[in-house]
């Protein structure tokens, strides 16, 4: 074998070639990253495990703690009943903080009947200790441990009597797991509780001390309206929502309407629908709070009640709020003249004060359109002659001799803009005609002025086939 032919042999066969070492590392990182995830997942479960571990061993032994106690202590500081056990604390367990919540409440055994047939609702007392962390990843973890605690000896009655809170919707529907927030400063010990409602939106609180209208009651859940009652002392109307009563011995109701929220927000646009600040106008609504009874009727008083501007981009944004009526008035922007609004449900049109209804859940934005009043338009508002009341579907036909010719439907508002495009009208004379099924036909002639809009309100009479 000559020189030259074991100089390319060895070469062919002296190492890897390019693709090779790219697969060999493919390969090699394909494995390493596995047993990585393999190994970063057990390490995970494992740091769970430890966590769960000690959140069991710390409930177990606040439990043991609570069954070390007299019967008469076993309450907690400011609750129903009260006692010596602490609400909430947070609390450092094998390096880990975790944080531990008590619950004790009385409760009615139906083996011997319940109130009213059962004089002494007060059977027996059930505590829930629940203790969370932050888990892997930040993960909200948790663990409940429940006991009852009977009394020794025979039955005795606790004082006071049951406290019943029933939240529901304006459907009728008890809203489940809402927080309820009970204070009362009134009775001693004072009563600081937070509670959840069962799955009907009921929460029984048998040993409540007798106070008349003094249990403060707040209530919240996500995605809900908070709702407080309110000292009817503390304002100048009749409040709707009142603090709770409770008389000894007897059952005592308070039922709280809780809605999911509504959104609201407010857009200001011109004519063709561009984004138009510095719109000013004055809002009020939502939940209503009570009744000024110095008006007459009575006058309503809402939950929302301010004065806006527009921002640079048009919109005024409430967010979240609670269902009900809202009522848009003053509605000022200078050089300008408010069209109409969408998504409204009744107007006045001497006061231009429109009434808007946001069902819960509702999140329809609401657009009040602005035309210029320097710029050659004309405004054609379309309402019933018999009660002056919006006309929608109205067919407005706008022409002159030059050969324009526009049609436009009335939306809910009533009133169309034109024009249609942003080249102003060309000043003079045009033929304005006006249809609607079940009305009289209406045709006049409008006079379009230099730098002016035109604002016409044409009133339709109802035939009378």
């Amino acid at each position: 074998m000559s020189k030259s032919q074991c100089q390319k042999k060895f070469s062919k066969n002296a190492g890897f070639t390019l693709i090779e070492a790219l697969t060999v590392l493919f390969i090699f990182s394909l494995i390493t990253m596995t047993f990585y995830s393999i190994f970063s997942v057990g390490t995970r479960y494992i740091l769970e495990s430890k966590n769960r571990l000690g959140g069991v061993a710390l409930a177990n032994e606040r439990m043991e703690i609570i069954r070390n106690l007299k019967y008469d202590d076993i309450g907690i500081v400011g609750g129903i009943p009260s006692g010596n056990l602490v609400a909430e604390e947070d609390v450092t367990e094998s390096k880990h903080a975790y944080h531990v919540k008590t619950f004790v409440q009385y409760v009615d055994d139906p083996f011997d009947g319940v109130l009213p047939a059962d004089v002494i609702p007060t059977d027996y007392k059930r505590v829930k200790v629940t203790v969370s962390w932050n888990g892997v990843n930040n993960a909200q973890s948790d663990i409940s441990l429940v006991a009852r605690f009977v009394p020794a000896g025979i039955e005795q009655a606790a004082s006071g009597g049951i406290l019943a809170v029933n939240i529901m919707g304006s459907n009728g529907i008890g809203v489940p797991q809402a927080s309820v927030h009970i204070t009362n400063s009134s009775v001693s010990p004072a009563v600081n509780v937070t509670a959840m409602t069962d799955d009907t939106g009921n929460l029984m609180l048998p040993g409540a001390k007798q106070s008349i209208q003094g249990y403060n009651i707040t209530v919240t859940k996500n995605g809900y309206e908070t709702v407080e009652t309110i000292d009817p002392d503390s304002v100048s109307y009749s409040v709707t929502d009142t603090p709770a009563s409770v008389v000894e011995g007897m059952l005592n109701m308070k039922s709280i309407v809780q809605d999911k929220f509504a959104k609201l927000k407010i857009i200001t646009t011109d004519a063709q629908g561009e984004k138009l600040p510095g719109v000013n106008f004055s809002i009020e609504g939502g939940r209503i709070l009570g009744s000024d009874m110095m008006f007459v009727p009575a006058k309503p008083t809402y939950n929302l009640k301010s004065d806006n501007t527009s921002d640079s981009d048009g919109e005024v944004d409430f967010g979240d709020v609670s269902p009900g009526q809202f009522f848009i008035f003053t509605i000022v922007k200078t050089g300008y003249t408010l069209i109409g609004l969408s998504n409204f449900a009744n107007v006045d049109l001497t006061t231009n004060e429109y009434t808007l209804l946001k069902p819960a859940e509702d999140v329809e934005d609401v657009t009040m359109r602005f035309a210029e009043n320097d710029v050659n338009s004309l405004v054609v508002q379309v309402v019933r002659d018999a009660d002056n009341t919006l006309i929608e579907n109205a067919e407005v036909t706008l022409s002159n001799s030059t050969g324009f010719s526009e049609v436009q439907t009335t939306p809910k508002s009533g009133s169309v803009f034109f024009p249609v495009s942003t080249t102003p009208l060309a000043v003079g004379t045009y033929d304005l005609k006006v249809t609607m099924t079940e009305f009289n036909d209406y045709m006049a002639t409008v006079d379009v002025d230099e730098d002016k809009l035109v604002i016409q309100q044409i009133k339709l009479v109802a035939n009378e086939l």
